[in-house]
């Protein structure tokens, strides 16, 4: 008797352990005796291949709040029949070739006999915008949500957002600087080389003011759930916001040990453009009082705004960096779903408390960042453009020896070698009229600009830069930068002598920080002085940049030129 009593207790404990163990190996639903409804597909409108974003008609049975994925990408329900026995889906813009999965509510599912495999359509990148330094940028054009990859200068970037005709691009973590030209490039899940796009410009990032309202109560209406009376009331007009209804709490505290409600918000704010996102709000509570409430994201994660408000019948404005002091996990703000879990703190034994509104600034609310500030200082251009040629008339044609030897784009180029621009639209030439001995100049056909109101102190590293191109089998060219200070008494050289057999190559140099090759006229003493020195000043101002296009040995000239432009470090 007592070894049939230790045998069965021995039995149950074992079946529990046992029970216990296979329940956390399955789903929840399968440990009931309840028969509860599996998605059955007995067909699918299309299978094979498929075109992203289209739609498709399932047929079958038990498809009420059905959710439908392939390989995990989730599709869009359209609509579901009556009798739950057809499902319409728009298919995702990206998914990996598989099998439709049809799961409801009780985690029950089936999977397709049928195998769609996606058709992606040919990507066109119409507009790639300036590059705001440690901020994101957008890329337009058409089916542009399936590219794949975004490279700057051939370093992988996250895309944050994805639509058919724009994608935000996070380069936060791309070590860039102002003035800086790079280059994007891609690849895409689409059937066409998606071409790369060169010279897109590093700019200082300029905040434009922004903000996204969570609550504002102006519709009249309140999402509060909880103890206490909540009510919607007029006369806020005295905010700063030109807010007139505000959410009114006459409820119980019970400090830490209990919420007496909460708000929750519905949607997750879209903060993608945001580049100094802070949460902002007005509070007020009456003489006496000092309500209060927690910020919560929905996910696991709180933030306190000290302990108790106690306005004493003042509207207060509080507004704090979104990302700071949260608690209780990492805080995302991809995922902030926004939550008032009203708690009384240190508020005492009533919950009375108005909101105005609760919104995500772009920055601090009380003025401190204003529309239109920069990141940095406005005073620093990104770069200086010296010449661009996009003005033609402000660059005739070079005439030498009777003969036109430059001029504004591919005049000067044989026609089995014409080219574009490097950046813009125009550029200039320089050909060969046969009166140049080898290593002979254009000596009286120079081209210069006068810099001397520019100033460069307010660069660390001032780089001129610029694109030169030399003619398809010419071999190589010779082009001459000469700076000129102290009133044309210091002459600096640096020589550049281009082979890029029709193709675009960037040329650049410090103007203070290395050395260059000194020109200058030594006879007097004061010109024995400048012919001794071997860098610019850099607290001098530059007199004039000229450039010299000169014959290299016997090589025919034909060489085009882009874009001179200063800015602080390399540009390329």
């Amino acid at each position: 008797m007592k070894q049939v009593l230790k045998y069965s207790l021995f039995s149950l404990i074992m079946g529990l352990l046992l029970s216990v163990t296979s329940c956390s190996d399955k789903d929840w639903s399968e440990n009931y005796d309840i028969n509860w409804p599996v998605p059955q597909i007995t067909s699918l409108s299309k299978s094979g291949a498929v075109a992203i974003g289209s739609q498709l008609v399932i047929k079958g049975a038990n498809f009420a709040d059905a959710t439908v994925s392939i390989n995990g990408a989730e599709c869009t329900v359209v609509s579901v029949s009556a009798d739950e026995s057809e499902l319409t889906v728009t298919l995702p813009r990206i998914f990996e070739e598989g099998p439709v999965e049809v799961f409801n509510v009780y985690k029950r599912g089936n999977a397709s006999i049928e195998i769609l495999s996606p058709v992606y359509p040919e990507v066109t990148v119409r507009k790639v915008n300036d590059i705001p330094v440690g901020l994101s940028f957008a890329i337009e054009g058409e089916n542009v949500d399936v590219l794949s990859n975004v490279f700057i200068n051939n370093e992988n970037v996250p895309i944050i957002t994805r639509t058919p005709t724009k994608i935000l691009v996070n380069a936060a973590d791309v070590k860039l600087h102002v003035g800086q030209l790079v280059t994007v490039s891609f690849k895409s899940l689409s059937p066409n080389v998606v071409p790369a796009v060169p010279n897109v410009n590093v700019i200082y990032p300029f905040i434009e003011y922004q903000e996204v309202i969570i609550w504002d109560f102006e519709d009249g209406m309140h999402l509060y759930a909880g103890e206490g009376t909540a009510t919607v009331e007029s006369g806020a007009s005295n905010v700063p916001g030109n807010t007139d209804k505000y959410f009114k709490l006459r409820a119980p505290g019970y400090g830490w040990d209990k919420e007496t409600g909460k708000m929750d918000g519905i949607v997750i704010p879209d903060i993608t453009t945001m580049v100094n996102p802070y949460i902002t709000f007005a509070v007020r509570t009456p003489v006496g009082s000092a309500g209060y409430f927690q910020l919560a994201d929905q996910q696991g994660n709180w933030r306190h705004f000290d302990y108790g408000f106690k306005t004493e019948g003042e509207w207060m404005i509080i507004s704090q960096p979104l990302n700071a002091k949260w608690e209780g996990g990492t805080f995302d703000a991809r995922k902030f779903k926004p939550q008032l879990s009203f708690k009384a703190g240190n508020a005492g034994t009533s919950q009375d408390i108005d909101i105005a509104y609760v919104k995500i600034t772009e920055g601090e609310y009380d003025g401190v960042l204003k529309p239109g500030d920069p990141i940095g200082s406005s005073d620093i251009p990104a770069r200086i453009s010296l010449m661009d040629f996009e003005n033609v008339l402000n660059h005739p044609d070079q005439v030498n020896a009777g003969v036109v030897i430059g001029s504004v784009d591919n005049q000067m180029r044989p026609s089995a070698d014409p080219i574009k621009a490097f950046n813009g639209s125009h550029f200039y030439s320089f050909g060969d009229n046969g009166s140049l001995s080898a290593w002979g100049g254009y000596w009286s056909n120079t081209i210069s600009i006068d810099t001397k109101d520019i100033n460069l102190k307010m660069f660390p590293d001032p780089y001129l830069s610029f694109a030169l191109n030399s003619g398809i089998g010419k071999g190589k060219q010779y082009v001459i930068v000469r700076v000129f200070q102290y009133d044309g008494q210091l002459e600096m050289i640096k020589k550049f002598f281009p082979d890029s057999n029709g193709l675009w190559s960037t040329q650049q140099f410090s103007l203070f920080n290395e050395d260059l090759e000194n020109w200058s006229k030594d006879e007097t003493d004061i010109g024995k002085h400048y012919k001794s020195l071997k860098r610019l000043n850099k607290d001098v101002a530059i007199d004039r940049i000229e450039v010299i296009v000169a014959k290299h040995d016997l090589n025919q000239v034909v060489v085009s030129m882009d874009e001179f432009t200063i800015t602080n470090g390399p540009r390329y």
